[in-house]
């Protein structure tokens, strides 16, 4: 899923929401710097998720979308897609399990991007700031008023208002108490059976499965802070792991053991427990991290373009750094000089990685599966190889473990 980043001034006031949206600055939902295009899919297309609206299974290189030509935000769910428009809109379309789609329908799926329903399932969802989804799971979003509607899935409480429903079809607002609406949100990620909102002040707030409180006490019914968390501006989660950017450019890790989280932990009620956010190796203060992603392995992109990383190898997106097992320690990838600078990663519950180039290209590696990799062909290791949309530039990139989607604009 494509994370937007939330980009927030030196006094916590909101800079930019979803890669740069200025939040309130203007009634345009496509300010800021985050450019309206035209988007393209590719992967898998069981369910029509790709928006290519056509009934292939599966595309192996990037398709232009039946969508309006005004995107600015792309989520993949795997199966079930969402498109954020300029105007404050939400399309969503494919795989309908757990009534995913939002649009009150009980239809199997659907290749026609449809408005998600409002609140209550009255009308259409407006003022959509930033969306959240994984897999078929709680879908969130934030509004331009700084509160979170969710959707979906409940079986842990991930719709944040306290239901002891299975299921919702239609939005409702996330809750910090009984009928107190949880406000000041700028971004929201999910995870598994999990959601985590980055609020104005730097500060992190979660509901549903909630593994980086130090308790694995179970489900979190309403929205309750996180300890440990302040000063953020980023957060990353794909499965259980979270990562979360500070200012200062350091990268804490939570959620689950193992070496995504790229740093040594002990046990439960330790200083350095997995389940409590803890500087990942390396990447300190000063680290100049401007960008995470994670799925089985992790990715930070620094500022100058380099690009480290770490976890798992099971699906080859270790393999550019040569080692056949996992990583513990973030690890620079290094490319030939003179390449055109990385400026955004995106690896989130995928088995590809992908890094959008400067100038409008984008670099992929890892493990191929449906076509994800975009590259024409359904070879299963990819090492890193250049992709490229004829005649567009590539300015973000949403990916989860089914199929790819990606805003596009006119090659400059």
């Amino acid at each position: 899923m494509m994370r937007s980043r939330a980009l927030l001034g030196a006094a916590g006031t909101v800079v930019a929401v979803g890669a740069a949206l200025a939040f309130g600055a203007a009634p345009s939902y496509a300010v800021g710097g985050l450019q309206p295009g035209i988007a393209y899919g590719w992967g898998a297309n069981t369910f029509g998720q790709t928006g290519a609206g056509m009934a292939a299974s599966q595309y192996n290189s990037p398709q232009q979308t039946v969508l309006p030509e005004n995107v600015v935000q792309l989520q993949s769910g795997g199966r079930a897609s969402y498109a954020r428009l300029a105007d404050g809109r939400l399309l969503s379309w494919g795989y309908n399990l757990n009534s995913a789609l939002g649009n009150g329908s009980t239809i199997a799926s659907t290749r026609s991007p449809a408005p998600v329903l409002g609140i209550g399932g009255t009308g259409a969802l407006t003022d959509v700031v930033d969306v959240a989804v994984h897999m078929e799971s709680a879908i969130a979003a934030v509004l331009a008023d700084g509160t979170v509607v969710a959707w979906g899935s409940n079986t842990n409480r991930q719709l944040g208002d306290g239901s002891t429903a299975s299921v919702r079809a239609y939005p409702e607002r996330v809750l910090t108490a009984p009928g107190t609406p949880l406000t000041g949100a700028v971004d929201v990620e999910s995870g598994t059976e999990v959601t985590y909102a980055l609020m104005a002040d730097g500060t992190v707030t979660a509901w549903g499965a909630v593994k980086c409180d130090g308790t694995l006490a179970g489900a979190t019914q309403f929205a309750t802070p996180v300890a440990g968390l302040t000063d953020i501006r980023q957060i990353a989660v794909a499965g259980a792991v979270a990562l979360f950017r500070r200012a200062d450019g350091a990268v804490l890790s939570c959620g689950g053991d193992g070496r995504a989280l790229g740093r040594p932990y002990g046990p439960l009620n330790s200083p350095t427990s997995p389940y409590v956010p803890v500087q990942v190796t390396d990447l300190g203060p000063g680290s100049d991290v401007v960008d995470i992603s994670i799925s089985s392995a992790a990715t930070a992109l620094t500022g100058d373009g380099r690009v480290y990383l770490w976890g798992e190898n099971t699906q080859y997106q270790l393999t550019p750094l040569g080692v056949p097992g996992g990583l513990t320690v973030p690890t620079e990838l290094v490319r030939p000089a003179g390449e055109p600078k990385i400026v955004d990663v995106e690896n989130d519950n995928s088995p590809v990685t992908y890094a959008v180039r400067a100038d409008g290209s984008m670099l992929v590696w890892g493990c191929n599966q449906f076509g994800m990799a975009g590259i024409g062909t359904s070879t299963m290791l990819v090492n890193p190889t250049v992709v490229t949309v004829p005649g567009r530039s590539i300015i973000s990139v949403a990916a989860a473990n089914w199929d790819v989607l990606a805003v596009t604009v006119p090659a400059v």
